[in-house]
């Protein structure tokens, strides 16, 4: 399902071997938070900009906008989970000020030597701030959250075969992705299986299927276990200067180790600049894990409270991605975010401007070789329609 925000609506689209679109009018929003925000008076400060004064006024703005959101996390989240997860929580914050302040008034505003300063009454949206942090989990006690295990490739500049640490003596291998990624997921709480010990030949193959990366993840007492590949290549280099350009990609699946259960799916796509190849390649990754690793906690989140019985038939993975890239490329979407994934089902929000008409249009020229979709109902709340390679 993808969510998609254009103009005050809110639409929902269902991938999966179907996909379905609800449109919910901005009138029910807002009556769901109307009675949850608080007005915050704060000083927003930027500093002086010789060229464009309107540029240190916006800045000041938007310092004062985050000073008065940050205000209201300090209310909603306990002392003590926030000094714990106090970098999770400011990520989050700072990649999304925008959507937790419902508007603002300048109060007073001056210029002063050092830049620009600026009194604002921001309202902000308790109930959505509260919601976006329950959602990524960030707040989550450590013990609750589950073990994780990354068997991720790396093939980088000039490889023709990818690096993989789970061959008999690569159990103290150094992979850049997986750093960059165990770095980002314990910010938000999870913890990480121990590999150190790991020494079996079986599993000898960068090519891992899921019943052989669920067994690993087993041995090694992790609860989810997170294959995937990531690949660094050079765009087209410029001859204008030193610099290069590095493009990489990472996609991942998670399955539960007790079912064997593909529980989340995600891919992004980055670019670095670099005059260094070594420094290019893990500038890239690093990216990309960031990227990922927000991408997952939302879903795993999701999928923490389900029963163990719980099972799903997996995604069509080539599809799919196919799908997110597709829209990744289209101009008028700004962000596509998993929100839960239930194979055959997902959820999406997509951020995109313009009416609900014009992205099912663009929807619909976009399909390509990997994937199709057809429209099967149209009305004015909800879209349905079918993902198929």
């Amino acid at each position: 399902m993808l969510m998609h925000r254009v103009h005050g609506l809110i639409c929902h689209v269902m991938v999966c071997l179907g996909i379905g679109i609800i449109l919910i009018a901005p009138s029910s929003v807002c009556s769901q938070e109307k009675t949850d925000t608080d007005t915050i008076k704060v000083i927003g400060k930027s500093t002086k900009s010789e060229e464009n004064p309107t540029v240190a006024r916006e800045a000041a703005i938007a310092n004062g906008l985050s000073a008065a959101v940050e205000q209201v996390i300090v209310e909603i989240v306990p002392e003590d989970l926030l000094i714990r997860r106090f970098d999770g929580v400011m990520s989050l914050i700072r990649q999304q000020t925008e959507t937790f302040v419902r508007g603002y008034k300048v109060l007073a505003e001056k210029q002063v030597d050092s830049g620009y300063q600026v009194l604002l009454a921001a309202v902000v949206l308790r109930s959505r701030l509260k919601a976006a942090i329950d959602q990524a989990g960030v707040l989550t006690k450590k013990t609750s959250q589950p073990v994780l295990l990354f068997l991720i490739t790396e093939q980088y500049l000039g490889k023709t075969a990818p690096r993989y640490w789970w061959h008999p003596e690569g159990a103290d291998e150094t992979m850049i992705v997986e750093d960059a990624l165990v770095h980002e997921m314990g910010a938000k709480g999870y913890r990480m299986a121990d590999r150190s010990a790991f020494t079996s030949e079986k599993y000898d193959t960068a090519a891992l299927n899921a019943t052989a990366a669920t067994d690993i993840g087993r041995q090694l007492h992790a609860d989810v276990v997170i294959t995937g590949e990531a690949m660094v290549g050079k765009a087209k280099e410029t001859k204008v200067t030193d610099l290069k350009t590095y493009k990489g990609t990472l996609t991942v699946r998670a399955y539960r180790t007790d079912t064997g259960a593909q529980i989340a799916i995600s891919h992004a796509s980055n670019v670095s600049v670099n005059m260094d190849d070594a420094a290019g390649e893990k500038s890239v990754l690093s990216l990309l894990a960031q990227e990922v690793s927000a991408d997952l906690s939302r879903q795993l989140t999701s999928f923490q409270e389900l029963p163990h019985k719980k099972s799903f038939t997996p995604i069509h993975l080539r599809s799919f991605v196919a799908l997110r890239r597709a829209l990744d490329a289209m101009p008028d979407v700004k962000r596509v975010e998993i929100e839960a994934l239930t194979p055959p089902t997902a959820l999406l929000i997509v951020h995109f401007s313009g009416s609900a008409r014009e992205m099912v249009q663009q929807l619909t020229e976009a399909e390509n070789d990997a994937f199709h979709i057809q429209i099967e109902k149209t009305s004015a709340g909800r879209i349905d329609v079918t993902l198929s390679p």
